[in-house]
């Protein structure tokens, strides 16, 4: 009698568990097919905007890839300035609770109103990059360039954008640029000393190395690397003398002991 009681217990708490599983499912799948569903009559709203932009960009290229954007865009009244304005904020607010969707088609339907707004586009491209969607942000920036062809902070993202997608050359090229507007940022020469050492262009990342260096004296990562971009042009002298500032800094670092000791027996100095 006793067993039979229990297997029933266990038959009642097996056929409840069955039927929570089967209540979820069917919740799960039917908000699943209402986003669906819901989604369906944004798609041709946010599709014709893209596709308005998409033309406006094509009839900059005819007129001139370096228009300016008072040729492309309309003039804002006071009362629109103050709804983008409330827009960004609201977007931020947005993103920082992970709230993606709502900002991305908010500002979406305001670039109908002021397509290469800098801020509009710079806010939906960080949405992109929280999503990892690296290409549709460096579509952005692209963009933006037409109309601001030499924005420090575009052409900066832009090549942080083509770095995280591993078009390194791509990327050198457009950190340079911003290399050439503004030589003591720091943040650009570490990203240029990283991107030539990782494409083993030993030279050219001495030459960034240095600079960072010098702005960064005590910075063990740049101090190594240059110790080692110098040992593989075959510089041993140079290279030692890095090696022995990273160790005043680390006095305990046995890899470096040993780097110095393997140097100094190879007699090249």
């Amino acid at each position: 009698m006793d067993n039979s009681l229990l297997f029933l217990k266990i038959e009642i708490i097996l056929f409840l568990v069955f039927l929570l599983y089967i209540l979820y499912y069917f919740i799960y799948n039917t908000i699943w097919f209402l986003k669906h569903f819901l989604s369906l009559f944004k798609f041709k709203k946010r599709s014709s905007v893209i596709q308005e932009k998409k033309e406006i960009i094509k009839s900059v290229k005819k007129k001139d890839p370096y228009a300016s954007q008072n040729e492309v865009r309309k003039v804002l009244t006071d009362d629109e300035k103050l709804m983008i304005k409330d827009l960004l904020n609201k977007a931020k607010l947005n993103i920082s609770r992970w709230e993606l969707d709502f900002a991305k088609n908010a500002i979406i339907e305001w670039l109908v109103i002021d397509k290469f707004n800098k801020e509009l586009n710079i806010e939906l491209a960080n949405i992109y990059i929280h999503e990892n969607d690296y290409i549709k942000a460096e579509y952005i920036y692209r963009d933006l360039l037409l109309v601001h062809s030499w924005d420090y902070d575009i052409i900066k993202k832009l090549a942080y954008i083509l770095s995280m997608q591993e078009k390194y050359d791509l990327a050198i090229e457009m950190y340079l640029k911003c290399f050439s507007q503004k030589n003591d940022d720091m943040e650009i020469v570490n990203m240029l000393w990283h991107l030539y050492y990782f494409k083993e262009d030993y030279l050219s990342a001495i030459k960034f190395l240095k600079i960072f260096i010098k702005n960064n004296p005590r910075d063990t990562e740049a101090l190594m690397l240059i110790a080692y971009s110098y040992k593989k042009l075959w510089e041993y002298k140079e290279s030692l003398v890095n090696f022995k500032r990273v160790l005043e800094i680390q006095p305990y670092n046995e890899d470096i002991k040993n780097e110095i000791n393997n140097i100094e027996l190879m007699n090249k100095i």
